[in-house]
């Protein structure tokens, strides 16, 4: 017959009466062991597809004693996300007015945290609006801080160009968030370093002035009710998230009822295949003319990246939800994804191999990933897709990093 007495650390013991019995302590970290389990989980399979009890089942505790230090899910997204920003923002150095001092410690505190672009980007949004929005000024303090410092240090740029090479910077960092390449931790933290200093001294082409915004296009709805409803929904899951869409706002956004939007599409999963599909056959179709057109690696690359710039400046919509919502996919279909994904990167991964025969795999893939993501934040951001001239500004870095030395 055992019983349960408070332990001098606060922590439960569970005492027994029978000679030799186990004594089991809760450790003291378990908020953090909780908050650890989350964030892998969070980051693979994304918030809405992570349960408590998955959380509690990583651990290897039960769902009760979850909540005992956590009173809701969102709670525990919160701590993940704030565990995160608060390392990265952590000063690692002071920088001392040289450019490579402040791309060192920007490189060495993004560095620290793996995850970081996935759950800036992706997980932010399912926080309750105050702590998002706090969130985000923490992490546009750091944009904006860095853009001070590039002004300062390179009078040739603009105080929006040097925003937007902070936004290039902070992206090339936080690319490994999206792949599952591995390199040692150093050598992982030097190319990267190197790639943020590539965008960080970029002569940027003189370009129009920056305008605040672009204006909203209506467009022209299409002929066929289906390929509205695959507009709409593309729309609607890029800005609200596919979870917070209902298949009754996607109806509503065409003019039917949700019921009219089965008559086409059997489930909410079904149409979001249909949306991603829409995102994957044009990068496999850019791929093919860029390689059909090409007499050489070099060429063949050059020409893949303004294919895929071309694509990601027209169809952000279709990016974002490449990015962000293929988790929600059944599993087959996600499966089939996430082939075409990285039957895609190879294609450029190759094509920079065979171009720099002295990188190996790994940095083939650091490099190509730093690339794709550059391109993929700029395309989904409001701030940055204003700008006239991005196109160019996108080739010239995806140029820079594909040639960037190590």
């Amino acid at each position: 017959m055992g019983q349960t007495a408070p332990g001098n650390d606060g922590n439960v013991v569970m005492a027994s009466t029978q000679p030799g019995a186990e004594v089991r302590r809760r450790p003291r970290d378990r908020k953090q062991q909780i908050v650890a389990a989350a964030t892998t989980l969070f980051r693979r399979y994304g918030y809405g597809n992570v349960s408590t009890g998955d959380i509690a089942q990583k651990v290897g505790i039960t769902p009760g004693a979850l909540y005992r230090h956590f009173p809701s899910k969102q709670d525990i997204l919160g701590q993940a996300i704030d565990s995160v920003v608060d390392d990265v923002l952590t000063p690692v150095a002071p920088a001392d007015g040289d450019l490579d001092d402040v791309v060192g410690a920007l490189s060495r505190s993004l560095a620290k945290r793996r995850d970081l672009g996935v759950l800036w980007h992706r997980e932010c949004r399912h926080l309750e609006h105050k702590h998002r929005r706090r969130v985000q000024l923490r992490l546009q303090g750091l944009l904006d801080r860095t853009a001070v410092d590039l002004a300062a240090l390179r009078p040739d740029l603009t105080p929006e160009d040097a925003y937007l090479l902070a936004v290039f910077m902070v992206s090339t960092l936080t690319s490994p968030s999206y792949h599952a390449a591995e390199l040692p931790p150093e050598q992982e933290t030097d190319l990267l370093q190197c790639c943020a200093s590539a965008v960080a001294t970029t002569p940027l082409l003189a370009g129009s002035e920056h305008s605040p915004a672009h204006p909203a296009r209506v467009g022209i709805s299409h002929l066929s009710r289906r390929e509205g409803i695959v507009a709409a929904a593309t729309r609607l899951f890029f800005e609200r998230g596919y979870q917070a869409t209902t298949v009754d706002d996607v109806g509503a956004a065409v003019g039917v009822s949700g019921a009219a939007v089965y008559k086409h599409f059997g489930s909410k999963s079904e149409l979001l295949a249909a949306t991603i599909s829409r995102a994957a056959e044009p990068l496999q179709l850019g791929m093919a003319t860029a390689l059909s057109e090409a007499q050489t690696a070099h060429e063949a690359l050059t020409r893949a990246l303004d294919e895929y710039i071309a694509f990601a400046t027209v169809h952000h919509h279709l990016v974002g939800i490449l990015v962000s919502e293929a988790t929600n996919l059944p599993d087959t279909m996600r499966h089939t994804v996430r082939r075409q994904q990285a039957t895609y990167v190879a294609e450029w991964v190759r094509l920079l191999r065979e171009s720099r025969p002295e990188l190996d795999a790994a940095q083939a893939r650091y490099i190509v990933h730093a690339v794709l993501t550059t391109i993929n934040d700029a395309t989904r951001t409001d701030r940055i897709r204003a700008y006239p001239d991005l196109a160019q500004r996108l080739r010239q870095i995806g140029v820079r990093l594909l040639g960037v030395e190590l």
